[in-house]
């Protein structure tokens, strides 16, 4: 056993903790993230100690661990924080599955296996503490981009197919992009909208139940708890105490602007689209332009499906590949269609 890469992994993710917690501007993040890193010191201590009982001299973190500190801290400006907390994690092993693993190793004593079965159970409030930070926007931004880049790249390279003037086809890939934002930014919109208002009338009634009969919204939250895995003796204890606040519970307010959500769909509809058309408004023609088309937003969409990989729990770069694969693939069907089409112009 590695004691020593042991306590440097724990030290680092301490410092990477404490490092975005000091940028970190939302007071809810800034506190989650310094009770991490105090985890984490934690359980870098606890190697340490268990390092230096057997004689074992620890490191201390290297240059290239502090540059990578400081890399995480770049990231969390430009991707956000969910983004950034879901690359530090894919990073690293199961910690729950390690540390239930080092609980029955006998290269440690029982007190020491003691300290990895409590470290087991901090990694587990870790994970649960993790899944609070969201970040819709940032999600948003991403799916957006996908759509974007795959759409305008199978049309593009289509009638790069049917065209051979490269400027003819940038125009009429942002023609195709700008359509697509705006018909995404209205649907983003209306959606909202339709969302906020359907909720708003959930809570109107549940307000208006608790005024006429308070029992009947008490079973209505009893059911939900019971749902939600709470045992149905408790579920009907607790229940009666919750009426107050029963539409918070049956119909969680929605605070998203439908505004703000056309404003993020439509931007990251269009940075997608404007990536595939670079090349022909850069006046590469015939092959050229096709197959430099093809890289860049392959490239792109592998980066893309990495992020959507992170925000979903699945390998990312599994999903990077394979989103990639489809979107050339897509590319290269529609230009085969374009080609067909230009024996008829």
């Amino acid at each position: 056993m590695d004691f020593n890469k042991q306590y440097k992994e724990e030290l680092f993710d301490s410092e990477v903790y404490l490092e975005l917690g000091k940028k970190e501007s939302d007071p809810v993040a800034k506190a989650f993230l310094f009770r991490m890193a105090e985890m984490e010191k934690k359980h870098a201590s606890i190697w340490k100690e268990i390092s230096e009982k057997r004689g074992i001299r620890i490191g201390k973190l290297g240059i290239n661990d502090k540059l990578m500190i400081k890399f995480y801290g770049i990231i969390r400006k430009v991707l956000g924080l969910e983004l950034t907390l879901k690359l530090l994690e894919s990073n690293e092993e199961n910690d729950i599955e390690k540390y239930n693993e080092l609980a029955k190793s006998e290269e440690l004593d029982e007190n020491e296996r003691e300290k990895m079965r409590e470290i087991s159970i901090d990694e587990a409030v870790h994970e649960e503490m993790l899944t609070t930070i969201k970040a819709k926007d940032v999600s948003d931004f991403v799916y957006g981009i996908s759509d974007g880049l795959i759409e305008v790249l199978a049309a593009t390279s289509g009638i790069a197919g049917a065209v051979s003037n490269p400027l003819v086809v940038a125009l009429s890939g942002l023609i195709v992009g700008i359509s697509g934002t705006l018909s995404m930014s209205i649907g983003a919109y209306l959606s909202t909208k339709s969302e906020k208002e359907i909720n708003e009338h959930k809570r109107e009634k549940v307000k208006i139940q608790k005024l006429v009969d308070r029992g009947e919204v008490s079973k209505k939250l009893s059911h939900i708890l019971s749902e939600l895995g709470i045992k149905d003796k408790i579920a009907q204890n607790i229940s009666p105490q919750l009426v107050d606040v029963a539409e918070d519970i049956i119909a969680p307010k929605v605070d998203e602007s439908p505004l703000k959500s056309s404003a993020v769909t439509g931007l990251s509809y269009i940075v997608g689209a404007i990536i595939p058309i670079i090349p022909y408004f850069l006046r590469l023609g015939g092959m050229l332009g096709l197959i430099t088309s093809y890289v860049i937003a392959g490239i792109s969409i592998f980066l893309v499906g990495f992020m959507i990989g992170l925000l979903s729990d699945v390998n990312p770069k599994k999903k990077g590949l394979e989103m990639m694969g489809l979107g050339i693939s897509a590319a290269i069907a529609t230009h085969l269609i374009g080609l067909l089409a230009s024996l008829v112009i």
